[in-house]
């Protein structure tokens, strides 16, 4: 539920004027202005069959980017509605000679889920044919088909199916549906032979189980879908009206990620006997939802049973990571010595992408960026300028690039992160794609206000390889350390770093690339340790004091 169309119009005049252009807050990379987009834009993709970029608005329309080199870029249009019958459109991927789009198709008082695909011939045209369909109940809260990727063997299309509730509350649709609350398809990530055709996906609870559609379970609305260079999946979703964190979940086969049960680490408090919303301090009195769907639920489902929820990755900082705590106060995790899972309140993280072939140099190898669409506000989680007014970020000015520093723990088989802010001033930034070593951003809204900006990185040759004359090193600080350690290399890129206790003994294993990183160091005992790395082919030591 927003606020009404006449608010929309009152604030208009507002929100145009308060937009600035968007800042680059590192000195290695350059951000540009690159095309002016049509209104609604929802989706990129690159296509490397005619190396072009590609972006898909709301309604359908496939637009293809012309930069010749002479004259400025433009879009051309290359597909709509009427070539694959998708009427709210928010997926695209490119495959080999397949454009797939995905999105949804109302009918009546139902949502066709469809995921289409468009088989360039030799006149340039595509033939467009299904791959698969579904059919739902509409609800209040539909976040549809939208975020669809191709595994790396390019044998499978994923696909997220969004939930069709804010938290599990009933969305009986004015009392056609009653009782309704999630479908047996919705809140899910969907796999799909890529070669499917005319596949139908049960809406029932047994049949889809039997299916082998079913990838993963429990994810509120995983808006993208990325893959890191060791294939591992990755998907960012937003929590709700509910000032939970904002998840970035490592998307495992047959794992569950909690919703509606927990958001960002946070349990769901509407089933709890005696909830009062008058007394959450997570909860904003001025949500539009506030005072009917936060009541206490008695009628919730209890969770299945013999199922671990997985938790999101944790963010050890120093950016995004503002949380709410039970006072009602905004506080700065990293500032406090702790972590959430993953990101501040309502920031709708979307456009993740990963330097798959490392080709960006710097502090950037290998390493994941995302977006922010949501704008930010006051400790009250307000923006007079907001195109939805609340809820926005509090204390957090979103609508910008993250940049993403993933480490990974072997031994205890999670991912952690930090975020820093590498550009500011974007507006309702949607989606992002990597082109060589060019990162592209674009803008949704109606407004004239809307772009593709180009950000331009530093490419992985500009790292100074090690020679007979410079020898490789590494930095670890603060040392003594407490729950994370950071570091930074001299004269090449680490891959590995392992932790050894006093006694010799492994225990902490990171898979990582770069130039600088972290490291968590949560649950290990004070004491000496002695810290391994490999840079640039090399193993060198160095010792490490952690306390309390």
């Amino acid at each position: 539920m927003r606020p009404t169309i006449i608010l929309l119009v009152l604030l208009y005049a507002q929100f145009l004027f308060a937009q600035g252009t968007p800042t680059a807050l590192r000195p290695d990379i350059q951000v540009e202005h690159y095309l002016d987009v049509q209104p609604e834009a929802t989706r990129m993709a690159y296509d490397a069959l005619t190396g072009q970029l590609h972006y898909l608005t709301n309604n359908g329309n496939v637009y293809r980017v012309i930069d010749n080199g002479v004259t400025a870029p433009y879009d051309s249009l290359v597909s709509t509605s009427n070539d694959h019958e998708i009427t709210t459109a928010q997926g695209l991927v490119f495959h080999d000679s397949d454009m797939f789009v995905v999105g949804n198709q109302m009918a009546g008082d139902l949502w066709h889920g469809i995921v289409a695909r468009g088989h360039l011939l030799n006149s340039g045209l595509r033939a467009w044919t299904d791959v698969a369909r579904t059919t739902y109940a509409r609800g209040g809260k539909d976040h549809g088909f939208n975020a669809v990727v191709v595994t790396p063997d390019g044998l499978t299309l994923l696909v997220n199916s969004g939930a069709r509730t804010d938290h599990g509350e009933v969305q009986s649709s004015g009392g056609i549906f009653p009782g309704k609350r999630e479908e047996p398809v919705s809140a899910k990530i969907l796999q799909l032979p890529i070669d499917g055709l005319d596949l139908i996906i049960p809406n029932d609870e047994v049949t889809l189980a039997a299916s082998g559609f079913v990838y993963a379970s429990g994810v509120r609305n995983t808006y993208d879908l990325a893959f890191n260079a060791e294939g591992d999946l990755f998907g960012p979703e937003n929590s709700g009206d509910h000032d939970d964190p904002e998840e970035l979940n490592w998307l495992q086969e047959g794992a569950h990620y909690g919703f509606p049960w927990t958001a960002g680490g946070n349990p769901n408090p509407t089933p709890i006997a005696g909830y009062d919303p008058v007394l959450d301090p997570r909860l904003n009195p001025g949500y539009p939802a506030a005072d009917t769907d936060f009541t206490y639920d008695p009628g919730f489902p209890a969770p299945p049973n013999d199922v671990v929820f997985t938790e999101p990755i944790a963010n050890v900082g120093p950016d995004a990571d503002k949380i709410r705590d039970l006072t009602g106060g905004i506080i700065d995790a990293s500032d406090n010595g702790i972590t959430i899972g993953t990101f501040t309140c309502h920031r709708s993280p979307l456009g993740l992408i990963f330097d798959v072939d490392q080709v960006l140099g710097g502090s950037y190898t290998g390493d994941a960026f995302l977006t922010s669409f949501t704008q930010g506000g006051d400790s009250a989680g307000f923006n007079p300028n907001a195109i939805w007014g609340i809820p926005v970020v509090p204390v957090d000015p979103s609508e910008d690039l993250l940049h993403l520093t993933l480490s990974f723990d072997e031994l205890e088989n999670r991912y952690s992160l930090s975020a820093e802010r590498i550009v500011s001033g974007l507006y309702l930034p949607v989606d992002a794609e990597l082109v060589g070593h060019e990162l592209y951003i674009i803008e949704y809204w109606t407004s004239t206000q809307r772009s593709m900006w180009k950000v331009t990185m530093p490419l992985a040759n500009s790292i100074e390889e090690p020679d007979g004359g410079k020898a490789v090193g590494i930095t670890l600080f603060p040392n003594p350390a407490r729950d994370v350690l950071e570091w930074r290399t001299e004269g090449g890129v680490l891959t590995a770093l392992d932790v050894f206790d006093a006694l010799g003994q492994l225990v902490r294993s990171f898979s990582q690339s770069g130039i600088t990183g972290h490291v968590p160091l949560y649950n290990l005992a004070p004491g000496p340790y002695i810290v391994r790395a490999r840079i640039h082919g090399s193993w060198i030591t160095r010792p490490l004091v952690v306390v309390h």
